[in-house]
């Protein structure tokens, strides 16, 4: 069989089995172009990297980080390897991810900024429970990385 056509099929199959991510990602990547958030694109790795001034996260083909800050949330030079870790995830739950991945993640960002508003501080755990603590592990980032970025 012919290499090419292998790669095309691989490629169509796993652009199915990560649509609704990667549907997702496609319009997030509109919107934010419109708005200016975008600072650069970048093909590697079978995704596409978007580095963001004010978003971080994984959408199948699409991988947002940031460099930026803000009150809830210290964005540091890890946040790339952690959201393609997140894209490991969404790669192999396919249409499972959003449910099982998207929706506690998500559950973890609102409740790190109902902490802030209510402590007045940063929460520092939100990378120490799933799926987050996972999508480290896939990203390559070790613990003791993750440690000395907290501080």
């Amino acid at each position: 069989m012919n290499t090419g056509k292998m790669i095309s099929l691989r490629s169509l199959a796993l652009a199915f089995w990560e649509l609704p991510q990667d549907a997702l990602g496609l319009v997030l990547l509109g919107a934010a172009r419109a708005v200016g958030d975008v600072v650069a694109l970048e093909r590697d790795k079978g995704r596409l990297f978007i580095e963001s001034r004010s978003l971080g996260v994984s959408l199948g083909y699409f991988v947002f980080w940031s460099r930026g800050r803000n009150r809830y949330f210290r964005a540091d030079e890890l946040m790339k390897r952690h959201e393609y870790g997140h894209s490991f995830q969404s790669r192999w739950l396919g249409p499972l991810y959003l449910p099982l991945v998207g929706v506690p993640s998500v559950s973890r960002v609102l409740y790190g900024m109902a902490y802030r508003e209510v402590t007045g501080t940063r929460w520092k755990n939100y990378y120490a429970g799933y799926p987050e603590s996972w999508a480290d592990r896939l990203g390559g980032i070790t613990p003791a990385e993750r440690q000395a970025a907290l501080q």
